[in-house]
């Protein structure tokens, strides 16, 4: 009883063939024995060895592999195309030629800048030098008389400064200003020292100086008589002795009639620029001479016109040129910073294209009246909306198909073996990717040795091979 229950027992636990498990060779689950009619060899696929999917590598280091868009780059495949590298070429010249333009607008818009400030000095330089020969210049002041309705003796007085009734302030300053015959002993006459700048060469209207002396009489005596000016060319500590008859015309002038009380009389000169001593005499003096005021006189000198009236000219010509100066710098610029614009076209240009679009209108008619004449009539029929909706209907087809072969070419690349090393692959990965990629109708033939290390029996070997 004991033999035959532990043959029995043998019987249902003994080994059936090869474990469950299988081969521990590259087949996924290995051959479990010899099936009914025997081993049926290795699967219709055969051993595949690592996973069809190509090799992963330990997780830390898996191989990514190249970026999908790396197969559509010039120099992924180690070759330069030309279409490529004609399309940077012209990139770098673009982008140099921007630069170049910047760089340029730059250099040009700073001298528009400096032009135009140019500009504006020298015009502000033109109305500084306009108005320095315009401001008038005086000597003397006919404003007012302080010896009116005064006495000799009240004069002496106000001239004491230690007498109750002596000058104000306002009076002395306004004497100190006049030029007349109130501020000396001996009335009746005036001497003033006048100095006139400008250019020594004397030439009339140009480089002379005009002087006007305006003379206001306050002579009360009764004498009516006539009065002579004079401009002697030297200063009036020079003059003693000398007679006023000797002096040039244009430095002299005299008049025969008398000067009413109280009304301006005006003389004028035009002489070189120097230094001269104004002098003023009645023709017949007065009878009482004293401290008391016959004439007073306003000098004004006009030598700051033959001076600031030539620069203002020079520096209005020099703004002119300047203007057209900054104008073309701003063109430039213009022309730099701003091709797009467009240019302006002149009246003339406008009309003969207007002329040229009315002909052209005009042979159109012409055209559209011949074609008129024979009419065409195309009728649409069932066929023609047919071939029209397949046509249609392959546009986007063929589109797509396009776009596809255009993935799959870039997906499907050969890569050498040191560029997967240099990816990261190792020496098996790469044996497996190339076994993954060989077509399935070329199995690989494994010799028995290698069936052997697989696990297979060679009871197993032996029914593969009959089977091949």
């Amino acid at each position: 009883v004991d033999n035959q229950y532990r043959l029995a027992t043998t019987l249902e636990e003994g080994p059936s063939g090869p474990p469950a498990a299988g081969l521990t060779g590259p087949p996924a689950a290995g051959p479990t024995g010899p099936p009914a009619a025997g081993p049926t060899g290795p699967p219709a696929a055969g051993p595949t060895g690592p996973p069809a999917a190509g090799p992963t590598g330990p997780p830390s280091s898996k191989p990514k592999g190249p970026p999908k868009h790396s197969a559509s780059t010039p120099l992924s495949s180690g070759e330069l195309d030309e279409g490529a590298f004609s399309k940077m070429a012209e990139q770098n010249e673009r982008r140099q030629k921007e630069l170049t333009r910047r760089r340029r607008a730059s250099s040009l818009k700073d001298n528009r800048s400096s032009k135009r400030i140019n500009v504006v000095l020298l015009l502000l330089l033109t109305i500084i030098m306009g108005g320095a020969a315009l401001w008038p210049i005086y000597h003397g002041d006919l404003s007012h008389n302080p010896h009116e309705f005064a006495t000799e003796n009240d004069i002496l007085n106000r001239n004491d400064v230690n007498h109750p009734a002596a000058w104000g302030e306002e009076d002395l300053e306004l004497m100190s200003n006049k030029v007349w015959d109130g501020n000396a002993e001996f009335s009746g006459s005036i001497q003033y020292d006048l100095v006139l700048p400008g250019i020594p060469v004397a030439i009339d209207g140009v480089t002379t100086v005009k002087v006007k002396v305006k003379l206001v009489s306050y002579r009360l005596d009764g004498h009516s008589n006539g009065f002579r000016v004079a401009l002697f060319p030297t200063s009036c500590n020079l003059i003693a002795g000398e007679s006023m008859l000797g002096l040039d015309d244009r430095y002299l002038y005299v008049s025969e009639t008398p000067m009413m009380i109280g009304m301006e009389e005006e003389v004028e000169f035009d002489v070189p620029a120097g230094r001269y001593c104004v002098v003023f005499e009645y023709i017949n003096p007065p009878d009482e001479q004293g401290w008391r005021a016959t004439i007073d006189a306003e000098i004004e000198p006009h030598w700051k016109e033959p001076i600031f009236f030539p620069l203002a000219l020079v520096t209005l010509l020099l703004s002119i040129f300047a203007m057209i100066g900054a104008q073309k710098a701003g063109q430039a610029w213009k022309d730099v910073a701003q091709p797009e614009a467009p240019e302006e076209k002149s009246v003339e240009e406008e009309v003969l294209e207007e002329a040229n679009e009315e002909r052209g209108d005009a042979s159109e008619g012409d055209e559209e009246s011949s074609v008129e004449d024979e009419p065409i009539t195309v009728e649409p029929t069932a066929e023609n909306e047919s071939v029209e909706e397949e046509v249609l209907e392959e546009e986007p087809k063929q589109s797509e198909s396009a776009e596809e072969e255009a993935a799959e070419q870039t997906q499907q690349r050969d890569y050498t073996d040191d560029e997967l090393r240099a990816l990261g692959w190792t020496d098996q990965q790469i044996e497996w990717h190339r076994q993954s990629q060989q077509p399935q109708q070329q199995q690989t033939e494994y010799t028995d040795e290698q069936l052997a290390g697989f696990g297979w029996t060679p009871e197993q070997i032996a029914t593969y091979r009959q089977q091949q």
